[in-house]
């Protein structure tokens, strides 16, 4: 009989207690490893996933696959298919294939509940209401669909194939699970394969995320109900109304309680403030609070999250300071680890030989091709062309991370069945950007639209500009262009002011139209009511002759061109004027220069239907109040050397020469011994014949015209001639200069036409002259 010494006494030589951080890689003793200390081991393990992952999406992002398909193959490679095939010593040392890992695991689903909460927080259900009939109608027919294919499908065995009932019931269960993974629309899904396309604010998808967003709301309430049911039908009375006491306390919890201290944290906060950072912290805390206590009363622990998410209001103070402070290492750090880690289960040696048995992954791909046959009949009952509908069935199916989280959250990753179904996303996923890439293009809608110009606008026939601003002094410098414009009875404007605001918080871009009475909430209402005052003034100075239509765009910035082109393209707009991405001081210094800025007016020049301007605003405007001056006279100039954008520019200057106000001096730069007479040479005479013709009945306009042999003979009498305000003064040279620098150029706008593909830069150079200055 054991002595209880014998039994409570632990030898050294049992057990040997191994620290989970070492002492250095100099002090390792002979026969031991420096990987056996857990927190080194883990940090290779996370520098050996995130090196590969790196690598293959350097790659392969040139070829358009997203960073999910980098992951899974940096998984697969550290996995029992390559390294556990080619290198099992030093993958068993590494990532001890024997032993669960625990911290993985457990970091892949801390990744999986903050990936929810943020889907929830940047989903904007205040939209749900405004998406339109054909949102709603098909976003419940793809709702449906997917009920009908759940309710109908089935899967059974025949007797006597050598399976016992327990291994019967795990291959049930897991097969029934990826095929309702594989049929549902996932409204995450379809914003990543939108935002990695750059098409997240165009028609077609602001369709799809419409639709999936009243899927992903029905689909909610539908599980709720479902759970309820299913907890009454499969336990005993007493623990299934338990049960729906208990969800119902904690659902109401989340709606009363904690909707009311969000709004709470964001109504104190002072408008065009930060919120405190205790406050997001606080939400923080109550993620992961509802995460355990909702596992407890017998709910999804991502449940809670994924409501308390949907509460906080889009776009509010609190959902930016969240995303800005969080998101990066959910989205950036635990959700790629999450998907490594449940790719690098798969092992493909084993699921090329037991392929005949891998029902789970026969079953998700049959029901996956069902899901998108019935979707594309739906969608193409829209009357759609049919690439565009054969595009949106390919987004209402996008697959990823959610699917990838439901798999590590209700199956343990142990056997071929429950990994096939990842390596099916894996194969899916990839291939799903680069299809709705050749099928949909944005631009085409623009193809075949009529250039607008100014050029063929007649003289009385109604001006329509789409003016963007960023910021208030990008609107200042418009309105103070569109007052040179000479808005008259015989000259009247149409003005689509346009304030473009970064998406940040939300996944949904808003384009709201302030003549139909809607508002911005929250930040970006203090952001943005600044510029439609400036508008709405500028109305009221010309209240006869000037329809002015504000609207506002949230959207990112690589997709905002889209919002811009749309709204020209919608409103018949001849052009548009956007703001330099370069910003001077008083004293002529650049302040700023943002990349962002730059590379969006590259891609308006680009997709615009019409006529677009770079406004480039040198000196700041001192107030409102000096823009409409009535004794100031302004000094326009425009140089002509040739082509459709020198026309342009030409024909804009022509209209604010009709404005007494506004001399005119038009600068025609002949080259030396240009004797060529090609059709474009003729369209530049004629329209200079009609130029000409236009100035004899306004003494306002000036026109001169200087033959130039190189650049440097081009650039000489340029400046001189065009400011000095007397052409046959007998003053010297470089006195007219002089006098050409002190008055600073103010604005210049370069025109750039659609249909050429060589830029030629036309400058308008407005020069304010005091009311005693010469006409």
């Amino acid at each position: 009989m054991d002595t209880p010494e014998d039994i409570v006494n632990v030898s050294g030589k049992c057990y040997e207690n191994v620290k989970v951080f070492s002492e250095g890689l100099w002090s390792v003793k002979p026969g031991e490893s420096i990987l056996q200390h857990s927190l080194v081991r883990f940090h290779f393990e996370l520098l050996a996933m995130f090196f590969l992952a790196g690598s293959f999406h350097f790659f392969l992002k040139r070829f358009h696959f997203s960073r999910f398909t980098s992951d899974v193959l940096a998984g697969i490679a550290v996995g029992p298919t390559v390294m556990g095939y080619y290198f099992g010593r030093t993958s068993d040392d590494l990532f001890h294939t024997s032993i669960p890992n625990q911290v993985l695991s457990s970091l892949s689903k801390i990744g999986y509940i903050l990936f929810v909460f943020f889907a929830g927080v940047q989903m904007d259900t205040t939209l749900i209401w405004k998406t339109g009939r054909k949102a709603f109608s098909l976003g419940s027919f793809v709702f449906a669909t997917s009920f009908i294919m759940a309710s109908c499908v089935a899967i059974y065995f025949p007797k006597d194939n050598g399976l016992t009932i327990g291994i019967k019931g795990g291959m049930i269960f897991t097969g029934n699970m990826y095929f309702e993974s594989m049929i549902q629309t996932e409204f995450v899904g379809v914003c990543y394969i939108l935002m990695q396309l750059q098409i997240i604010n165009s028609q077609l998808g602001r369709l799809a995320l419409a639709s999936s967003m009243h899927y992903k709301l029905m689909s909610l309430v539908y599980n709720i109900t479902n759970g309820f049911g299913r907890g009454l039908r499969t336990t005993s009375i007493r623990v299934g109304v338990q049960m729906v006491i208990l969800s119902l306390a904690y659902i109401l919890f989340i709606v009363i309680v904690l909707r009311q201290m969000i709004f709470t944290f964001i109504r104190i906060t002072p408008q065009g403030q930060p919120l405190k950072e205790i406050y997001a912290t606080i939400t923080m805390a109550c993620v992961f609070l509802l995460a355990s206590s909702g596992d407890c009363v017998g709910l999804n622990y991502v449940f809670g999250p994924l409501i308390l998410g949907l509460i906080v209001p889009a776009r509010s103070p609190l959902a930016e300071i969240l995303v800005q402070k969080f998101n990066t290492a959910a989205s950036g750090f635990l959700l790629p680890l999450m998907t490594m880690f449940c790719a690098s289960k798969i092992d493909l040696h084993q699921f090329i030989s037991e392929f005949h048995t891998l029902v789970a992954f026969k079953i998700s791909l049959i029901g996956f091709a069902i899901k998108l046959a019935v979707t594309f009949l739906g969608v193409y009952f829209y009357k759609l062309p049919l690439r565009h509908a054969a595009a949106l069935t390919v987004i209402l199916n996008a697959k990823g991370h959610y699917e990838v989280g439901t798999f590590i959250s209700f199956n343990p990753l142990k056997e071929i069945q429950s990994t096939s179904g990842i390596l099916l996303l894996f194969l899916l996923q990839a291939f799903q950007p680069l299809l709705v890439k050749t099928l949909y293009h944005p631009a085409e809608h623009y193809v075949s639209y009529k250039q607008k110009t100014i050029e063929h606008v007649s003289n009385d026939a109604e001006l329509q500009i789409l003016v963007c601003a960023h910021r208030e002094e990008d609107a200042v410098a418009a309105v103070t262009l569109l007052e040179y414009s000479n808005p008259t009875k015989q000259n009247p404007l149409s003005i689509y002011g346009l304030c473009l605001e970064e998406l940040v918080s939300s996944f949904i871009p808003v384009l709201i139209n302030h003549q139909l009475g809607q508002k911005i909430s929250y930040s970006e209402g203090s952001r943005s009511q600044p510029i439609i005052d400036i508008f709405k003034y500028f109305k009221t100075q010309h209240n006869k002759f000037v329809q002015m239509h504000v609207f506002t765009a949230i959207s990112p910035f690589k997709q905002m061109h889209e919002d811009i082109c749309w709204l020209s393209f919608d409103k018949d707009c001849s052009l548009v004027i956007i703001p330099f991405h370069k910003k001077w001081n008083s004293k002529g210094k650049m302040v700023s220069s943002n990349t962002d800025l730059r590379n969006l007016n590259i891609n308006v020049l680009k997709n615009a239907p019409c006529s677009v301007g770079t406004l480039i605003d040198r000196k700041r405007a001192q107030g409102l109040s000096s823009i409409f001056s009535t004794s100031a006279t302004y000094r326009v100039a425009a140089l002509f050397v040739g082509g459709s954008d020198d026309r342009e520019a030409i024909s804009y200057a022509l209209r604010m020469a009709r404005s007494p106000r506004v001399h005119l001096t038009i600068m025609h730069l002949v080259a030396h011994n240009d004797d060529v007479h090609n059709w474009e040479n003729m369209v530049n005479d004629d329209f200079l014949r009609k130029v000409k013709a236009e100035m004899s009945g306004h003494t306002n306009i000036d026109y001169i015209e200087e033959t130039v042999r190189d650049g440097s003979d081009t650039s000489e009498p340029t400046s001189d001639k065009l400011f000095s305000g007397d052409f046959h003064s007998k003053q010297s040279r470089k006195a007219r200069t002089e006098k050409a620098k002190e008055k600073i150029v103010e604005l210049i706008i370069i025109t750039k036409m659609q249909q050429i593909q060589k830029m030629i830069v036309v400058q308008f150079v407005l020069n304010p002259l005091g009311s005693n200055a010469e006409a």
